[in-house]
């Protein structure tokens, strides 16, 4: 599987309409729904290791987590980037030995069918959560802009770009920057997991990896400025 690296800005949006005025001037790619349903356990200990593992749109199954913080739970971490494995839905026997890899990994059990409930059954998943959202998408011939409405969280902003390799990360992040430095919005540090459970679960929240800047976590303030991801 190839990999590439994505970098990604999320913004909570405080302006609606100044962000709509700002997205007309690019290209409108497309709008779509996108429903993602969270697997965990009933205590979320995927959740307080920093793994995510989701089904969007019942079409794809996909594995997201950091190694690196994986395997160093009492690591002080920033979420700077993730490993993404996706496979897609109905799962089929091809897919059996890479699934297994993964889950080798974040010892996880495998599986032996090509079957979603197989998985979850032997490692006591249940639909954690879902993230129900419309996404608008936009270009500006550089970067990416997605334009989310998140039932029951908000208006979120996302710019992303992707590179082959690590050598000119600072200068696109940069560069991102620029394109919306005059736009009225609010970093957001984490994914939409971590709103989700500080909004509904704040205890399942503070057992999490990974925290919203200004927020404290065991007597210090988390402050974190980008996200980068690795996907495969």
């Amino acid at each position: 599987m190839k990999k590439n690296i994505e970098i990604e800005f999320k913004f909570q949006v405080l302006d609606k309409e100044q962000i709509e005025n700002f997205l007309k001037n690019l290209n409108f790619i497309g709008e779509k729904k996108i429903v993602d349903i969270y697997l965990d356990t009933e205590k979320g200990d995927l959740y307080k290791k920093g793994v995510f593992i989701r089904i969007r749109n019942n079409k794809t199954l996909d594995f997201k987590f950091n190694l690196e913080d994986f395997q160093n739970l009492k690591m002080k971490s920033n979420h700077e980037h993730c490993d993404e494995y996706s496979f897609p839905l109905p799962l089929t026997n091809e897919s059996i030995e890479s699934i297994n890899q993964v889950c080798k990994i974040l010892s996880l059990q495998g599986i032996e069918a090509a079957a979603l409930e197989e998985l979850k059954n032997i490692n006591n998943f249940t639909d954690s959560m879902i993230i129900d959202k419309v996404r608008k998408k936009y270009s500006d011939g550089e970067f990416e802009y997605s334009f989310d409405d998140i039932k029951e969280l908000g208006l979120f902003l996302e710019i992303e770009a992707h590179a082959s390799d690590k050598k000119n990360l600072e200068k696109i992040k940069e560069e991102m920057k620029k394109k919306i430095q005059n736009l009225k919005l609010k970093l957001v540090t984490t994914g939409y997991n971590e709103l989700y459970w500080r909004k509904y679960n704040f205890e399942l929240y503070k057992q999490g990896r990974y925290f919203l800047e200004g927020v404290e976590e065991n007597g210090r303030i988390k402050s974190f400025d980008r996200r980068v991801c690795k996907r495969n």
